[in-house]
Parts: structure tokens; sequence; C-alpha cells
């Protein structure tokens, strides 16, 4: 059985935590049956019509170990193919996509489908319940831009779930990439080896770009690396962006405040009252004791209510330079520190990846050539 993504259990986590309201208002089943407008405007497949969906549909529902009955329908325009929640689940193929597909491809488009299914109806349809929620705020014009962001991120994560359907029904991944090019791009006789080699040409652990859907060429990366077991949730979270924050990153800012501000506040030569009085600002509950972050290393985000997510995990130049200014408002925060305090907080800056800091600190404080070599250089000796 597939086991959805990291992404899922923290999201679903810390939304039924801080809208529990929300969230049993709108946990729940499937719809009841089958829409009436369905049945006026789509045509219904029957076995003895169309035996190749019936045949790809059973060998997708049993790889899936789904036990269900299927009702597959198709309407008019661009190829594509959707899967609607019912009591009894229902596939609709759009366009001329079964035209396109030979039995294999249509495996695993069928398979795509039906794993939104296991999604839905696992944690007792929790994750269909968040599915709800998200897509009601990002209806609401008065939605806070972090769960604007969370229901893009919740979306592109889904995809890549159900993309492990894809290649879990027709078990080879050449035919599940062969087939999303198909439904993406329109090409019969796309290459995916070639598709393959052009993902590793670019850096798609940067986090994709796409509003609903993963950028075609980055599902085809994203499957290839977990059928070899790579961890590939970059593609869904992207470096860590302040200026961009989801749910999830809205907790990870606030830990990585505190910590930074604590482990400035202990830095020698800012080791003042004052100092920590402004740190203390930064720590907004409990958490681990101050000062066990490393910032000499690349930043490790902490699993969010034990989800996984083990990979070091970059900084945006927006988070790298809210940091900058975070350590420029303590280094300056006691006047009797001086200029020791300053040379202390380059030393820092470098240690920690923070480049860019010499820039702020000399646009803010205004040096001069002379003062700012010197003070580089008398950071270079404090290491």
């Amino acid at each position: 059985m597939l086991s959805v993504l990291g992404y899922h259990r923290a999201v679903l986590a810390v939304v039924r935590r801080q809208d529990e309201r929300a969230w049993a208002a709108l946990h729940g089943g499937p719809e009841g049956s089958l829409d009436d407008v369905l049945l006026r405007n789509a045509y219904r497949l029957e076995p003895d019509a169309h035996p190749t969906v019936f045949r790809a549909g059973q060998r997708a529902a049993r790889a899936l170990e789904l036990d269900e009955e299927i009702d597959y329908f198709q309407v008019s325009g661009e190829p594509n193919a959707a899967y609607i929640h019912q009591v009894r689940p229902v596939i609709l193929f759009q366009g001329p996509l079964l035209d396109r597909l030979d039995e294999d491809e249509l495996t695993a488009v069928i398979g795509h489908e039906l794993a939104h299914r296991l999604l839905w109806e696992a944690e007792d349809g929790g994750y269909l319940a968040v599915d709800r929620l998200l897509d009601a705020a990002a209806g609401d014009a008065r939605t806070p831009s972090q769960y604007l962001e969370t229901h893009r991120r919740w979306s592109l994560a889904t995809e890549l779930f159900a993309d492990r359907g894809a290649l879990t029904a027709c078990g080879d991944l050449s035919t599940t990439i062969r087939a999303l090019l198909k439904l993406e791009t329109g090409p019969s006789t796309a290459d995916p080896a070639a598709y393959l080699r052009q993902a590793e040409s670019l850096d798609l652990r940067s986090g994709s770009r796409g509003t609903t859907h993963p950028e075609a060429v980055g599902r085809a990366w994203a499957l290839k690396n977990w059928a070899d077991g790579e961890y590939v949730e970059e593609l869904v979270t992207g470096p860590l962006d302040v200026d961009a924050p989801d749910l999830l990153d809205a907790v990870v800012l606030r830990e990585l405040s505190r910590d930074f501000a604590a482990v400035i506040a202990q830095t020698e030569g800012l080791r003042t009252d004052a100092v920590a009085t402004a740190a203390a600002g930064f720590a907004d509950g409990p958490g681990e004791p101050a000062g066990t972050v490393r910032f000499d290393e690349p930043l490790t985000v902490r699993p969010v209510d034990g989800a996984p997510m083990p990979r070091p995990r970059p900084l945006a130049a927006a988070t790298k330079r809210y940091l900058c200014y975070l350590l420029l408002d303590l280094a300056t925060a006691d006047p009797d520190v001086g200029d020791a305090g300053l040379v202390a907080s380059l030393a820092l800056a470098r240690r920690s990846g923070l480049p860019g800091y010499v820039d702020v600190a000399d646009d803010e404080l205004g040096w001069s050539d002379k003062q700012r070599a010197r003070f580089v250089q008398a950071s270079e000796v404090v290491g």
C-alpha cells in the first residue's frame, strides 16, 4: 500500500490542531450517489463496448488493493482524466485521451486517479477534510497567504502521491512517464529516457513553480527518484522562504529566529544583558535549549509534528537577508559593545553562511571603505 507524503502528514497534524472546528465540519466521506449532472451530460462507458478501459481499471485496482467496482464516463474537451469521489469511485475521461493511450498507459492513468481515492479514505477521511478546508480557504479573499501557499503545496504533494499510484498500477516507470507525456504534452512517440535526461539538467530540488500540479518534468524526476528510494519532497517545499511561507514554514521560521537569536546572544563579544534581552523577544514559547542549533552547518529543518523531512533545506535569498537583519539588530542592541560587537557579528555571519551580511551592515550603518575593510579584517582574525 502506498504511503502518504511527509508533507501530507505534517499539514494534517497542523490544520487539525489549528482549525479543529472547521476540520470537523468538513470531515466526512464521499458523496452518497452519482451526480445527476454527470448522468445527464456525460457518456457512461460499459464493459462490453469498452473492454480495454475495464481491463486496465481492474489491473490498476488490484495493484492498489482496491476491491471496488468503478464507473467510467466520457466528456468532450482537452485530453484529461479526473477522479470524482463518490461511494462508488468514478473516473471521468475528457477529450480524445482514450485514443492516445495503449492499455498499459491507460492502467497508469487510472492508477493515478484511483490513488486519489486511497488518499481521501486514509486516516478516516482526514486528508479529504484537509483538502476540502484548503480548497474552501483558497476561494476566500480573506484567507491569509500562509494558507494559500499551503493549498498550493498540498496540491503538488497530492499529485506526486497520485503519480506513485500510476507507477504502482502499471509497474513500469517508462510506461508511467510515457502516459504522463501523452497527457501533458501530446506526442505519441515520446521518449521517457530522454525526458528523464532533460529532468536531470534542471535543479528541481529548488521546488516546483506549479500552482495545482508540478511541472511534468518535475513529476517524471520525482517518480524516478522515488522508485530509486530517494527523498523528493523538495519539489513540493522548495527552499525555506520568509517571503512565501506555508503553515509548516511559519513554525520553522519562528524556531529559526528564536534559535539564531540565542546563538547571537551567546557569541563572544555580544554576550551582554542588553543583547540577551533583545534575543529573548524571539523566544515565543518552549523549545530546545538556546544555542543548540549550529549555524555554521547547513540548516536542517526539524520535523514538524513528527513528519520526516530529513534532508538539509536551503535558505532562500530573502530568508538569508532576513537573518542578516536579525543579526544586525542584535549586534547593535547594546551600544556599549561598540565595534567589538560588529566584528563579532561579521565573524558569526561568515560561519553561518550569510556572506551578504557585510553589505547589509554597510548599507544600514554607512561605513566608509576604510571602516568596512577594518571590520572585515578584524572579523577574519576572530575566526
